[in-house]
């Protein structure tokens, strides 16, 4: 199971107005369990006024860079404690309490593949999405990428500069289109707006060299443009859901939720003994299946469980079914393969027999 540790600040400057780019130095007795694949993301830890506070924010470093540092965004949120401390009041030096990366938002790469990668991201999103497709420019020469990216105006912009150092550096392997939502572009107003299947729609109708298709995509930004965006890249367009990658940043709300919600109030009303696997040790309390979530009782119980974001998004609070039945409300995590394995969100988790175990250690 990941734990936390204290990593050291190495830069704290402002990217845009409201957000804040961040590196952590990795001291080398720890480089092996800070390695991360393209895509992945941290969670820190703060403990305001007593209160233990887990956010979660992507990795924007490649792994093929050799940077040894871990550099991630964090946006400020009006309201949030967190994003105005990270954003006003950090400052180089500081020590962070940092969780080794997690994560499943990428794809493996080959020397010898002649592929397209397409991002979509916008604001925030641009972090995992521009992990993943440095990676695949350095790991992949015959290969190309396209990124489409939606700021509210030019001077929001999250990391234009590097990305237009990464476009001239790769030499025409990386195609850069900026679109703006609140300010008029001009060139053109295909490029105004913002990223929705219909803009997309027009977009690949003007860029008709991309092999739509027969590419790999990486989209992240808000809740409602990714899932427009892979219904009509699977619907419409016909690409195999295993090229379509996307990650959350909070968990949807729409009317799929709605139908979840009504399976968890079919769910027995039963008591149950449910048994919790951490470092090796075992802990059990009773749990009713209409009341707490799994996570939510184990951490009343004050047991040492993992957890981040507690709405399905992020897979921190990962865990194995070894025996009993669980139903999970959501998922936005896990992949398939691992659900078909008995890993759930212990956050989304309700028992449904009357003995349950866990392992968070697998």
């Amino acid at each position: 199971m990941h734990h936390f540790h204290q990593l050291k600040t190495t830069k704290v400057a402002k990217e845009t107005n409201d957000s804040v780019h961040i590196a952590f130095e990795v001291p080398q007795n720890l480089r092996h369990e800070f390695a991360f694949k393209q895509g992945q993301y941290l969670n820190l830890r703060f403990f305001f006024d007593g209160e233990d506070l887990r956010r979660s924010y992507s990795i924007i470093n490649a792994p093929s860079e050799g940077n040894s540092d871990l550099e991630i965004l964090v946006k400020h949120l009006d309201g949030g404690k967190v994003s105005t401390y990270l954003n006003n009041e950090l400052k180089v030096g500081d020590l962070v309490d940092v969780m080794a990366p997690m994560g499943h938002f990428y794809t493996n790469y080959h020397s010898s593949n002649e592929k397209t990668y397409i991002g979509l991201a916008a604001g925030s999103g641009i972090s995992p999405v521009l992990s993943n497709l440095k990676e695949a420019l350095f790991q992949e020469p015959k290969s190309n990428a396209y990124l489409f990216f939606s700021n509210k105006s030019l001077s929001d912009i999250i990391f234009k500069k590097e990305i237009d150092e990464l476009a001239r550096k790769f030499n025409g392997r990386l195609h850069v289109i900026y679109i703006l939502s609140r300010e008029k572009h001009f060139e053109d107003e295909l490029f105004e707006g913002r990223i929705s299947p219909e803009k997309l729609d027009l977009l690949f109708s003007r860029f008709t060299e991309i092999p739509v298709q027969e590419s790999t995509y990486f989209i992240c930004g808000p809740s409602e443009m990714i899932k427009g965006i892979a219904d009509y890249l699977k619907n419409d367009r016909k690409v195999p859901s295993l090229q379509i990658m996307y990650e959350y940043y909070a968990a949807p709300d729409d009317e799929e939720n709605a139908e979840m919600s009504d399976e968890f109030k079919a769910i027995p009303n039963i008591e149950s003994m449910v048994t919790v696997i951490i470092d090796d040790d075992e802990y059990s309390f009773h749990l009713n299946s209409k009341k707490n979530s799994i996570l939510d009782q184990a951490l009343q119980e004050k047991l040492p469980v993992p957890f981040a974001c507690k709405g399905g998004v992020c897979c921190t609070c990962k865990a194995q079914v070894m025996d009993g039945e669980v139903f999970m409300e959501k998922n936005f995590a896990l992949t398939e393969d691992e659900v078909e394995k008995g890993f759930v969100l212990t956050c989304q988790c309700h028992p449904t027999t009357n003995v349950v175990m866990l392992n968070y250690d697998v």
